[in-house]
């Protein structure tokens, strides 16, 4: 008597499982990609709310970086020019160059504010060679919206405190540095100052875009498992029907 075949052993059913186990793992990352995305929105919407509304004034109101970041603001004091730092590697519109950094000191107090003041491109000939612009004299207001610390790139030396052309700066220790008290966030300057210096710095909102991408890509994934497993199934079914109608209706047992 030849034993019928089962459309699922072991070996099938350990496949299901797995097979199972990538759809669900995928549809979850499809999820929390969503998820993601939708967290942006609402933060990029928050954004736009902070920089449309009334210009905080720094040294007069409460500053919280996790609260106000990216806020438009306004700064009154005067430039300490002797202290500007550049940092280097900085792009604008696919060029290389500096960002330039300046300390404020604002109007009535002894504190300072670091002022990412705009990019000026580098001379491939001599680096330290610094393209000319303008700062202002005197008591000035500047405009802008607070950003934080400059982020710090990987670097295989150690950088002196008091380095000018540098690839990164920590705010905490340039105070100490410079003996002076250094508010811990940046007022990225804004506008055409007709200063020489370029202000088209890269847009702040977070990419929701890629967040979308990102869960089309694994509920694609998730669905082309499903699509997958249920071919498989259906085939070990098929593939056992015709076995069985192939062996013949079972012969009777005789006594």
């Amino acid at each position: 008597m030849l034993m019928s075949e089962k459309a699922f052993g072991p070996k099938e059913l350990l496949i299901i499982i797995l097979g199972l186990l990538v759809i669900g793992v995928t549809t979850s990352l499809g999820f929390w990609q969503l998820g993601r995305a939708h967290e942006k929105e609402a933060l990029n919407l928050q954004m736009d709310q902070r920089e449309k509304a009334h210009p905080l004034q720094i040294g007069q109101a409460e500053v919280r970086l996790s609260r106000d970041v990216w806020r438009r603001a306004e700064a009154r004091g005067v430039f300490a020019e002797q202290w500007t730092i550049y940092l280097q590697n900085r792009q604008q519109n696919e060029q290389v160059g500096f960002w330039v950094l300046t300390p404020l000191k604002l109007a009535g107090s002894d504190t300072y504010l670091m002022v990412l003041r705009g990019w000026v491109p580098r001379n491939f000939q001599a680096m330290d060679l610094i393209k000319p612009y303008k700062t202002p004299q005197g008591l000035t207001v500047i405009d802008g919206l607070i950003a934080p610390p400059p982020s710090e790139w990987f670097s295989f030396f150690a950088e002196p405190p008091g380095q000018v052309i540098r690839q990164n700066v920590n705010l905490q220790k340039y105070a100490d540095f410079h003996h002076i008290k250094l508010l811990p966030f940046v007022l990225r300057q804004s506008g055409d100052l007709h200063d020489g210096l370029g202000r088209q710095w890269p847009a702040a909102k977070t990419g929701v875009g890629t967040n979308y991408g990102y869960a089309a890509q694994w509920f694609g994934m998730s669905a082309t498992g499903v699509v997958l497993l249920l071919y498989f199934v259906f085939q070990r079914l098929r593939k056992t029907k015709s076995k069985r109608g192939a062996e013949g209706p079972t012969a009777p047992h005789v006594l």
